[in-house]
């Protein structure tokens, strides 16, 4: 064998393992020293095939992308002699693909939530982030290229796919939450002014109930947060909103908060308590701040952990609940606001759509999405209802 060969080989393993390392502990574990010990080969080797954690991050996402372009020439080549797609069908590929996002794509996946959400912690990463989305919204654009009816839909359904790609992992199995998944979709796709009938209403409403009634039994028993326990929980809040749900621990709480250990434990007896009572702060941050010009920081950072707890529930499933119940919260909130601006009135699966959309783009976008500064997001909203 060559050493051209054997360099590539390497290369090949090195980037296997980082993506591995990458989806299994996530990017605030992430280290040269973990994809060291999972490809069997010092950390210096790593050093010398590929260069630093920053390089190494870089190889990762360019890996992702050449998987997303070679998953585009595939669906290509399956759809090469298909007529015209109109959005029954279009719904049917884009909940196929999405499928196989939750099995054989599941590292790709959870690689690109992880660099998505952590470019808006760490500036350094938002060109890896705007690489990742360029192809992400290619893979879509290539897709549909052909069909004229889907074209304008594209920009619409990669934005959905950017919020529902890590839901899917998480919750893939879920035989209710595929069935909630499909309702969103054809909502998505619905044509603007063809009306949900009601029981098409009432289905989605059912599907989301099924859903979240075991995610509240298994949140149920907080106690209420007031006076110091309510001024620690606005500690937790920031922590998190600052560094994520992955950073969390009672010790750095109680460091920042500047308060003993034991008062800490005192209020919280858990760590799921503690993660609840900065998740309760920041829905109250962001009802408070909806309808305040301007301000859009409290949603960003509901809508970012959402996203957190849903890859920190795919490596401890006690946190499942917590991501199934943002997930529902975060569209209840802003209904009232979504529904008027996409032709969506009593439509709930429309609005959960078009928010989830909204959503993506926000993440993708990095610091060019404001979903829910009231002065910007009306705007955007009516743009992606017109796509």
């Amino acid at each position: 064998m060559t050493s051209s060969s054997t360099k590539a080989r390497d290369r090949d393993e090195i980037l296997d393992a980082a993506r591995n390392v990458l989806a299994r502990e996530g990017l605030y574990h992430f280290s040269l020293r973990l994809v060291a010990r999972e490809a069997a080969m010092s950390v210096g080797k790593i050093r010398y095939q590929i260069g630093d954690k920053a390089a190494l991050l870089e190889a990762v996402v360019a890996r992702e992308c050449e998987i997303i372009d070679a998953r585009r020439d595939q669906w290509r080549t399956q759809l090469a002699s298909c007529p015209e797609l109109d959005p029954a069908s279009v719904t049917d590929i884009v909940t196929q693909v999405l499928d196989e996002v939750s099995q054989d794509g599941r590292v790709s996946a959870i690689v690109m939530a992880e660099i998505y959400i952590q470019a808006h912690r760490d500036p350094a990463l938002g060109p890896l982030r705007a690489r990742l989305w360029a192809h992400d919204q290619g893979f879509w654009q290539g897709l549909f290229e052909d069909c004229p009816e889907a074209r304008g839909l594209v920009h619409r359904i990669a934005c959905y796919g950017v919020d529902e790609r890590v839901f899917s992992v998480l919750l893939g199995q879920s035989r209710d939450y595929r069935l909630l998944r499909q309702s969103t979709l054809r909502a998505l796709l619905r044509p603007a002014g063809a009306h949900a009938r009601s029981a098409v209403s009432a289905w989605h409403l059912h599907l989301v109930a099924q859903l979240a009634g075991p995610a509240q039994a298994a949140l149920e028993g907080a106690s209420e947060i007031k006076g110091t326990k309510a001024v620690l929980a606005g500690q937790i809040a920031d922590a998190m909103a600052r560094e994520g749900v992955e950073a969390i621990s009672f010790r750095q709480i109680a460091t920042s908060a500047g308060v003993p250990l034991s008062t800490l434990t005192h209020h919280f007896l858990s760590h799921r308590d503690l993660v609840l009572g900065g998740v309760e702060e920041l829905y109250r941050r962001m009802r408070a701040s909806l309808g305040q010009p301007g301000d859009a920081r409290a949603g960003r950072q509901v809508l970012l952990l959402t996203h957190e707890m849903a890859l920190g529930a795919l490596r401890d499933p006690r946190l499942t609940p917590f991501a199934i119940d943002m997930r529902r919260r975060r569209a209840e909130n802003v209904h009232a606001q979504v529904a008027p601006l996409i032709d969506g009135e009593g439509d709930r699966a429309r609005s959960q759509a078009f928010t989830m959309a909204l959503i993506g783009e926000a993440i993708a976008l990095g610091d060019e999405g404001q979903p829910l500064d009231s002065t910007a997001f009306p705007e955007r909203l009516r743009e992606l209802a017109r796509d």
